[in-house]
């Protein structure tokens, strides 16, 4: 009996204990599905900051002695970076900078650091459509060559304006690294082979360019402004691929990826806030995010890479959005008509297809001959009088008047079509003595 009891009295006590810990578990289960949750987001931010950090590799002999390579936005970021790394390799370096004192600074550290006594700076904003032709033509002065652009400079942020009214996104990411362009090209066929380098980002794939509204006046947002600006960038660097290829002059597109920069330091509000803490805990250093750059800018035998995208040291394919061939053209004479080049936007004749020409060519002047012909066929109204013996006859030279009229279309030159009407109007009056004899028998039999 006694037995029986205690064991009655610890099968309640377990039964207590159970529902004590089932009570607990309810109440701390919250806590920790949580901490769980937590841990895993942890170790992901911690594995995509390693894989981040070590898939991008550039091969440390890579070198560029003897080589003058120009920097924009080189004060901070990925442009800095890249200023450093180009002069470890032994590069003359131009920091093209919107702080002349900072930049100045700048040069010292690098060539601290790498005791390469060629790195300079050089006071550049890209808002001043007036500040890059002073930069340019000061450089252009005092250089001797130029061998590799990187157009790296960048702004996201709020509605503004440059110095010369255009939206500043735009105006900074693209526009004025296309007047730069412009105004170095010559230079850069001078010194060919030459590299043009233009930083990116897939951003480009959301980005949509109305060329009627550079303002974006219609609908303003901060990153689709920046994406608007990056596809004008990609587009920029087909057009820049398709007219200066030829004269060995190299242009590739950069995507350096997700880097923790200083790019969102105008981003307003909570948003701004939130996504800087996130870059500085995700993305990849401003070093790993140069390297692409760095590859593009001293490897060797990439001459039929040009007009390709580049992303850790090696070419991605481009989406038909950032290869569209009318677009850019249009963008590019648009670019140059904000740039106030007016007088070299080229003419729709000069851009046609030579197919198409040649045709359009042969057809006005078929229509030319015809013309011609009709004019001809009018003229004999009025023949001397020997003609009128033989009326009947007489027209049939004249129907055969559109067939040596045909002579002149396979003649290149189109002023010699008038030619054969004259002398053909002075052959028709001989056609009737020849056909004048044949009656004459006739009558005296």
């Amino acid at each position: 009996m006694v037995k029986a009891m205690k064991n009655q009295f610890k099968v309640d006590e377990l039964e207590e204990n159970i529902e004590e810990l089932k009570e607990l578990s309810e109440d701390v289960s919250p806590a920790i599905y949580l901490s769980v949750i937590l841990s895993l987001i942890l170790l992901a931010i911690f594995i995509l900051r390693l894989y981040n950090r070590w898939t991008v590799h550039c091969p440390v002999d890579l070198r560029c002695e003897d080589k003058t390579i120009i920097v924009t936005g080189a004060n901070s970021g990925i442009g800095k970076a890249t200023a450093l790394e180009l002069a470890k390799r032994g590069g003359r370096i131009i920091l093209a900078v919107r702080d002349r004192h900072k930049g100045e600074a700048l040069a010292r550290s690098i060539m601290k650091k790498t005791q390469n006594p060629n790195v300079f700076a050089a006071y550049l904003n890209l808002a001043s459509l007036t500040s890059i032709k002073e930069f340019a033509t000061d450089f252009l002065s005092k250089e001797k060559s130029l061998h590799v652009l990187v157009n790296n400079a960048a702004y996201m942020g709020p509605r503004a304006s440059t110095d010369d009214g255009i939206e500043r996104c735009f105006g900074v990411n693209y526009l004025g690294h296309f007047y730069l362009t412009w105004l170095l090209k010559d230079k850069l066929r001078k010194c060919a082979p030459s590299r043009i380098i233009n930083v990116v980002s897939d951003a480009y794939l959301k980005g949509n360019l109305d060329l009627d509204d550079i303002a974006m006046v219609k609908n303003y947002n901060i990153y689709g402004a920046y994406a608007r600006s990056k596809l004008a960038n990609m587009l920029f660097n087909f057009e820049c691929h398709r007219r200066y290829v030829s004269d060995i002059v190299i242009s590739m597109a950069v995507q350096p990826g997700a880097v923790s920069t200083e790019l969102m330091r105008n981003w307003p509000g909570l948003t701004g806030q939130l996504l800087r803490a996130m870059g500085r805990i995700l993305f990849k250093d401003p070093v790993a995010g140069c390297q692409t750059i760095i590859f593009c800018a001293c490897k060797d035998g990439i001459r039929d890479q040009s007009g390709k995208l580049f992303y850790n040291c090696k070419t991605l394919k481009i989406k038909e959005k950032g290869r569209d061939k009318q677009l850019s053209k249009e963008l590019w004479n648009k670019s140059l008509h904000l740039c106030h080049l007016d007088s070299e936007i080229e003419l729709e004749e000069e851009v046609v297809i030579p197919e198409k020409t040649n045709g359009q060519e042969v057809r006005s002047r078929d229509t030319a001959a015809v013309k011609a012909a009709e004019k001809a066929s009018k003229i004999p109204q009025h023949p001397p009088k020997p003609a009128a013996e033989a009326p009947k006859k007489a027209p049939e030279p004249a129907k055969k008047l559109p067939e040596p009229a045909k002579k002149p279309v396979e003649v290149k030159k189109p002023e010699p079509v008038k030619q054969p009407q004259a002398e053909q109007v002075k052959k028709q009056p001989e056609v009737p003595p020849k056909l004048a004899p044949k009656p004459a028998p006739e009558a005296k039999e």
